[in-house]
């Protein structure tokens, strides 16, 4: 089960990572997207992003058309639909020269990923 507090880890370690989704049980997928200014962007989406989708929010703040069902969170609004909710897929997006996906199965697998690799 995902927690409040696991999410809040999670974005405070994904300051080097483009974005990362999480992709629940329920349907519904959270966006975190972390901007080269340093902002933080938070979004729901129901239902699960295609790996086109997933990369073109990667690079891109998103277009309303792009993405019909995506809705902008607060970080409030992101813990109420995480928390208790169980993952069912997480990517963690890395975007530039060398672009990289990683997936994990689990909130556990994420934050053993993130503690064991450091900044770039």
């Amino acid at each position: 089960m995902i927690s409040a507090n696991d999410v809040l880890h999670a974005i405070s370690e994904i300051h080097q990572y483009s974005m990362l989704l999480i992709e629940m049980k329920n349907a519904t997928t959270v966006v975190i997207r972390h901007s080269l200014d340093g902002t933080m962007s938070y979004f729901k989406v129901e239902g699960s992003l295609k790996p086109n989708e997933r990369h073109a929010l990667a690079r891109e703040m998103p277009k309303e058309k792009q993405f019909a069902n995506l809705r902008h969170l607060t970080i409030e609004e992101l813990m109420g639909v995480v928390d208790g909710q169980i993952a069912n897929h997480i990517w963690l997006e890395a975007m530039g020269e060398d672009r990289k996906e990683h997936g994990f199965l689990s909130i556990a697998e994420l934050k053993a990923f993130l503690r064991t690799n450091p900044q770039r």
